[in-house]
């Protein structure tokens, strides 16, 4: 399993951040390497999902998005399958100094003998610019809003 994590403090209260983040066609479209369809918005959260594109290395990735866990006004979990690749973002929200501390993580496992760890490794790292690029837009958004 590899992981990469961010954070980011908006200025604004834990509830309004966290309101904003349940829904999934405004937080991740903050980031300009993806593009929405087909929003599904559920009452508690779990279950809202979404078509999204995106792409890399030259190459068109059509994949989805789903909150398998909602937990007012705490976590978002987010299931994205993009093929084979299935990582696991976690969104946290608490009280910081000055409002909102926003913390990301996303988590790959790559079930291939000898080239996973490799792999998991890669794909984390080559996530970093759009997680600083996701927060720090929705961070505009929230604080906007």
């Amino acid at each position: 399993m590899a992981t990469l994590t961010r954070s980011i403090t908006i200025k604004k209260p834990v509830d309004k951040v966290f309101d904003l983040a349940t829904d999934v066609g405004k937080f991740w479209a903050c980031s300009p390497e993806v593009a929405l369809r087909d929003v599904q918005l559920k009452p508690d959260g779990v279950g809202t999902s979404a078509e999204i594109w995106t792409h890399g290395l030259g190459v068109h990735f059509q994949g989805h998005i789903e909150y398998t866990e909602v937990i007012p006004p705490e976590k978002i979990v987010a299931q994205v399958v993009f093929g084979p690749e299935k990582p696991v973002w976690v969104f946290t929200f608490k009280a910081g100094e000055g409002g909102t501390i926003m913390t990301g993580q996303g988590e790959w496992h790559v079930k291939a003998p000898a080239v996973g760890k490799t792999l998991e490794g890669w794909m984390a790292k080559s996530h970093e610019g759009f997680l600083e690029t996701l927060l720090a837009n929705f961070k505009a958004l929230a604080e906007a809003a």
